[in-house]
């Protein structure tokens, strides 16, 4: 009695396991070696010969065939698929959010997570230890920082702002005055030009993306010693919570970040110019700072290269634009 030989793989060479192509022709293959089995009517119960170049079916190793075609399909699909987290910085983390959402809505082959920040350090420290493929930055990286073995990738300007709480009424802000309130010398909004209300001013450390970008243009800023009613904060969300928190609340931080909030804060002009994308491109208004992604050179994984790319997408430009950044460039 003739045997019924089918081969599961092709002789020449399959492209790479994760490769669409590879499994299709795999998923192909197993249909093939089904429909060999359900037609083979007088296939013989010898028992089944396996060696480098296929292995023999029959009627009675039907099922067990039938199951590892349900197994291959059950793999196949997600055998490239990626769950990607990508960890940091904080004053990108809510608009990285709005884009992974958007991302994983488009597409099923890859998952995108923006998690809780963990500034710029952490993003650096999974880098560099392996465990992340692709993080966030609040700001350009030194050289010091970068080396040869990371590539930081742009994602466009966002304008830095300082804010007021839900419950002021003044919608700008001189730097002279800015700098008096951090330092103590002016402690209530009437002094601003607003109703009474005491002026409770949170701060970040001297190495703080945002307080960096006011030094550059507030001179001594980074320096300057706040006084000691200031609230010291390390990380974004810890700004945004006490901006919430506090309706008479004084803070800093861009202005992406501020979709965050829960409460209506104020984003104030700074020496007559308003916060906007528009001031920000002709140079009206002075302060910015530039985020983006990092990750090893070389060292991209798929889901890393599609999340990019969605983000330089105009669906992803459009997503920037919306919250007040600059994109960086756009691919059609």
């Amino acid at each position: 009695m003739p045997n019924r030989r089918a081969t599961l793989m092709p002789s020449k060479r399959c492209p790479p396991p994760g490769d669409p192509a590879c499994r299709l022709l795999f998923t192909a293959r197993l249909r093939a070696i089904v429909g060999t089995v359900c037609n083979d009517k007088d296939a013989s119960p010898l028992p089944q010969i396996l060696d480098l170049r296929g292995f023999e079916v029959t009627r009675r190793f039907k099922c067990f065939v039938l199951f590892c075609f349900l197994l291959s399909t059950a793999i196949a699909g997600p055998i490239s698929a990626e769950e990607l987290t990508v960890p940091g910085a904080g004053n990108n983390e809510f608009v990285l959010g709005r884009l992974a959402l958007e991302f994983n809505t488009r597409q099923s082959q890859h998952h995108v997570s923006v998690p809780p920040s963990t500034g710029t350090a952490g993003a650096l420290r999974d880098i560099r230890s392996g465990a992340a493929s692709l993080a966030r930055v609040g700001r350009q990286l030194r050289d010091d920082e970068r080396g040869r073995e990371i590539e930081f990738i742009s994602l466009g300007r966002d304008a830095v702002v300082f804010v007021a709480g839900a419950a002021v009424t003044v919608t700008s802000i001189t730097s002279a005055q800015a700098t008096a309130a951090y330092l103590g010398e002016v402690t209530d909004w009437r002094a601003l030009g607003g109703p009474p209300g005491p002026i409770r001013a949170i701060g970040r450390e001297a190495t703080d993306a945002s307080r960096l970008a006011l030094s550059r243009y507030i001179k001594n800023f980074e320096t300057i010693a706040f006084d000691e009613t200031v609230k010291l904060v390390h990380l974004d969300p810890q700004m945004i919570e006490l901006l919430d928190r506090y309706p008479t609340s004084l803070g800093f931080l861009n202005r992406s970040a501020l979709f965050a909030c829960k409460t209506k804060v104020v984003p104030l002009a700074l020496d007559g110019a308003a916060p906007t994308a528009e001031n920000i491109a002709s140079g009206r208004y002075p302060l910015f700072l530039e985020f983006g992604l990092i990750h090893r050179v070389n060292d991209l994984t798929p889901a890393g290269q599609a999340f990019i790319a969605f983000i330089q997408s105009p669906a992803g430009a459009t997503i920037l634009r919306d919250h007040g950044v600059i994109p960086a460039s756009v691919r059609q």
